[in-house]
C-alpha cells in the first residue's frame, strides 16, 4: 500500500493531531520575537528602575544605616525581628488621586513561564499549560504537565521565584545581606511586616512614570506569551479539524505540505476533499509550513562550504 492511499483510523488521526502539536509548538513565529523583545524591555527596565527610582526612594525612607541597627537587635520567634530584607514595594503618587501599587521584583509562575520560554520548550514541557486550561477542568493528563513543568521551572534554579503565583516569598524573612548577590542584588532592608504595611509616597512625577512603565512591561511581556499560545492553539485547532474530516493522508498533506519532514512514516504506522475547511484555516496552515521550510533553508545555507554556495 502506497503511504499516500493510508486509510485513517483514530489511532493514526491521534498521532498525526500529537505530531502537529508538537511541531507547531516548537517552531518559531514572529510572535516569538515579540515575546523576546518584551523580555529584553521587561529585564532593562528592572535593573533601571531599581537603580533610578526603588533604591533612592526607598534608602531615603528607610536610611540602611538605621536599618542595620535594628536588624542586630532583632530576635529570632515570632515578632522579634525589627528589619528585614525585601523586594517587594507598595507606592502612591503625592501629586494626584490615585491608590497605592505593589511594585516586585520577584519572579512568580507567570513572570518565569514568559523570561524562560524557550528554556522550558528546550526541557520538553509546555509553558503555555496555566493558559491552555485557564477556565478548563483540570485532569489527570494536566496533573503530570503541572508536575513536569513545576520540576522544568525548579531545575532552572532561579532565587528570585517564589514557588507559586503570588508574589510573596516566605523565605524573603530569613534572606541575609550575604544572600543578596545571588538575589539579583534586588533587596534593601526595611522594617519588619508586610511590604503593604509601610506604603511610600512618589514626589516625583518622572520617577512615578519609571514605576509605571516597569509593571507595564511586565504585562506586556505576559501579554506577548498569551499572543503566542492563541496564535499555535488555533493552529492545532485547524489541522485537527483537517485531520477529522480526512479520510486519507493524502488529504491532510494538502494543508500540512511538509508532513513527512516533520513525521517519521514507516509502513504502516501512521478521501473526500475536505471541502468545508475555510479559506483563512488553509492559508494559515500553509503558511506554518512555509515558515519551516524557511528555517530549514536558512540551516541548510549555515552548513553549505563557501565555496559550494559560490559555485
Amino acid at each position: 500500500m502506497k503511504k499516500d492511499d493510508i486509510r485513517l483510523n483514530k489511532a493514526k488521526r491521534d498521532a498525526i493531531k500529537k505530531a502537529w502539536r508538537d511541531t507547531t509548538l516548537k517552531t518559531p513565529t514572529q510572535k516569538d520575537t515579540l515575546l523576546q523583545d518584551a523580555v529584553d524591555t521587561f529585564r532593562e527596565l528592572e535593573q533601571s528602575v531599581w537603580d533610578n527610582v526603588i533604591n533612592p526612594v526607598v534608602t531615603s525612607n528607610f536610611p540602611q544605616d538605621d536599618m542595620q541597627i535594628l536588624k542586630k537587635y532583632s530576635r529570632g520567634g515570632y515578632g522579634g525581628s525589627f528589619a528585614q530584607y525585601d523586594n517587594c514595594f507598595y507606592f502612591k503618587p503625592s501629586f494626584e488621586d490615585r491608590q497605592e501599587t505593589q511594585y516586585c521584583w520577584n519572579y512568580n509562575r507567570d513572570d518565569m513561564t514568559a523570561l524562560y520560554y524557550n528554556d522550558l520548550m528546550s526541557k520538553g514541557v509546555n509553558p503555555n499549560l496555566y493558559l491552555e486550561y485557564e477556565g478548563k477542568d483540570n485532569n489527570p493528563h494536566f496533573y503530570q504537565q503541572d508536575i513536569d513543568l513545576k520540576e522544568a521551572v525548579d531545575s532552572l534554579k532561579i532565587a528570585k521565584y517564589t514557588g507559586f503565583k503570588e508574589y510573596h516569598r516566605h523565605q524573603d524573612a530569613e534572606v541575609n545581606e550575604s544572600d543578596i548577590k545571588n538575589l539579583g542584588g534586588h533587596y534593601l532592608l526595611v522594617p519588619s511586616g508586610s511590604c503593604h504595611s509601610r506604603v511610600m509616597m512618589i514626589n516625583n512625577e518622572s520617577d512615578y512614570e519609571q514605576l509605571r512603565a516597569f509593571n507595564k512591561s511586565k504585562s506586556i511581556m505576559h501579554n506577548a506569551q498569551k499572543d503566542i499560545f492563541k496564535e499555535k492553539i488555533q493552529l492545532i485547532n485547524d489541522m485537527n479539524a483537517v485531520v477529522d474530516q480526512s479520510k486519507f493522508l493524502n488529504e491532510v498533506r494538502k494543508y500540512w505540505v511538509d508532513l513527512d519532514d516533520c513525521v517519521n512514516f514507516d509502513a504502516d504506522e501512521i478521501g473526500t476533499a475536505v471541502s468545508i475547511i475555510s479559506d483563512d484555516t488553509k492559508q494559515r496552515l500553509l503558511d506554518s509550513a512555509k515558515l519551516r521550510q524557511a528555517q530549514r533553508d536558512i540551516v541548510a545555507v549555515v552548513k553549505t562550504p563557501k565555496q559550494k554556495i559560490d559555485a
